[in-house]
């Protein structure tokens, strides 16, 4: 296992998603005891950071959740980066990322997942996924996480929070979770994702009439 321990600031490690040929999202999330936190930034063409690219700091704070999301462009397609954060005197892991090749392109691999229920069992797949530095992105269609309480669906691992979840508190408690299992957060810390909604974002089998599991009673 070669992953980096995450910085105590820095426990649900780095992202980076939707690239395009000169710009992509980079994201991370502090975790402070501050009323807000200043949070800088690089991102370079070298794992040891030193040929630069771009760099500046931002301010995160309760509102979003502490996290930091960024539309880093000016970049060149089809070119590999890396990319780190810095907030209160901690570093994050450095983080890998790809522009894509919008000129002339003469291949494309993609790694696809789908419908990942944490409570079934554990992330080998992404594991594999993040070994796969020939991989220009990830695509995930959707189930990113799941919104049962613990023993409803699955009982291998359990939840944080351990209900369903259904207010703004309970879906970043859900993400938080989720971002901090090692497997998933090495696969965000190796690869852009491009990420796609399904029912388990919002409620199970959600349609136009409701959702199999959606009280309008007690739960909006």
């Amino acid at each position: 296992d070669t992953t980096p321990e995450p910085a105590e600031v820095f426990v649900h490690g780095v992202a980076s998603g939707d690239p395009l040929g000169d710009r992509v999202i980079l994201w991370t999330r502090v975790t402070s005891e501050a009323d807000e936190v200043e949070v800088g930034w690089v991102i370079a063409t070298d794992p040891e950071l030193d040929d630069v690219v771009a760099s500046g700091s931002v301010v995160t704070n309760a509102d979003v959740d502490f996290t930091v999301k960024l539309d880093v462009d000016g970049l060149s397609p089809a070119t590999t980066y890396f990319y780190q954060f810095e907030a209160e005197e901690q570093a994050s892991p450095v983080g890998r990322t790809r522009t894509i090749d919008d000129q002339s392109p003469t291949r494309l691999r993609l790694g696809v997942v789908s419908c990942a229920s944490y409570a079934h069992g554990y992330f080998h797949v992404y594991r594999r996924i993040a070994e796969r530095l020939d991989l220009d992105a990830v695509i995930h269609l959707g189930d990113y996480i799941y919104e049962y309480a613990n023993d409803e669906y699955g009982s291998i691992r359990t939840y944080e929070p351990p209900h369903e979840i259904l207010t703004l508190e309970d879906y970043r408690t859900r993400y938080g979770h989720y971002r901090k299992d090692p497997d998933l957060a090495e696969a965000h810390r190796q690869h852009p994702f491009y990420t796609v909604w399904d029912d388990h974002e919002l409620a199970n089998n959600a349609w136009s009439g409701g959702a199999e599991n959606h009280d309008e009673a007690t739960e909006g």
